[in-house]
């Protein structure tokens, strides 16, 4: 009889098919729906890049409509170094709204996620462990609780807990469920329209974000996905390419047009 794996040996091999891809790019539209039924409507654009340091960067750019236009999240995370982020409003030139400590855990401009919610998992960041297993119909998923390792995790995510429903016969996570800090259900995520990339790399095209507190939900649907660190050059991870409007100039000028103003150093304030 073969020997069940652990949690943490599920996990990291969950974990270890991220960073076969550590630089990706995405097209996506980002839809918001109210306890009504309304739905709001926002295209955006997601650069990833994680470093050899191990630094996670990510940018998330919208191009609409009209009124986020330009508007853009900046955020990164060095080892164990808390999040740093800033959301970037085209209104208020050289200038970013701190998004970082306590605030990493909370809504981002009207969406059900969080700005942790959207960077990449660390392995490290969490204990684990298996819980009974679950079936639907043919398809069996192992059942995983990851809870935060210290103090400095809970507080940046504000999750006391997350329970992954992970499928055994290709180790991706299919919902997620998470918890607050007083251990109440808040929220849950599921995922759907899985694609492959590779032998062994799956990304799901549609994502969605059921808040239980508010009766509000984000679905994201990815229209395009491309893996290549020529799509998320270091220099766009800067406050300074925001700063010159440079994530309003499209992806293919960022890849092959030269005439993009050029990063150029901060005005000091005279104060």
């Amino acid at each position: 009889m073969a020997v069940e794996p652990d949690a943490q040996t599920i996990m990291k091999q969950v974990h270890g098919q991220q960073e076969q891809y550590p630089y990706i790019y995405e097209e996506q539209s980002m839809i918001l729906i109210d306890k009504e039924g309304n739905r709001d409507v926002r295209n955006t654009r997601r650069y990833i890049r994680i470093d050899a340091s191990g630094k996670v960067n990510v940018l998330l750019v919208f191009d609409s409509p009209e009124e986020v236009k330009g508007v853009a999240l900046l955020a990164s995370q060095q080892n164990d170094d808390a999040i740093q982020a800033g959301i970037y409003l085209p209104a208020f030139d050289d200038r970013m709204i701190s998004s970082e400590g306590e605030s990493s855990s909370e809504r981002f401009l009207g969406t059900d996620f969080s700005v942790y919610d959207l960077k990449p998992d660390r392995h490290d960041d969490f204990s684990y462990k298996r819980l009974e297993d679950e079936a639907v119909g043919e398809t069996s998923y192992y059942i995983i609780e990851a809870r935060p390792v210290d103090n400095t995790i809970l507080k940046q995510s504000g999750y006391s807990r997350r329970i992954h429903t992970v499928s055994k016969d290709n180790l991706l996570v299919f919902k997620t469920r998470f918890f607050n800090r007083q251990g109440r259900h808040i929220k849950t995520l599921t995922q759907h329209e899985f694609k492959q990339y590779g032998a062994s790399f799956w990304k799901p095209d549609m994502v969605l974000m059921d808040n239980l507190t508010d009766q509000h939900k984000t679905l994201i649907k990815t229209r395009e996905r491309v893996f290549s660190p020529d799509y998320v050059p270091p220099k766009m991870f800067s406050q300074q390419w925001l700063f010159n409007h440079n994530h309003m100039a499209s992806t293919v000028q960022h890849i092959f047009d030269n005439t993009l103003t050029p990063d150029k150093p901060a005005q000091a304030n005279d104060d």
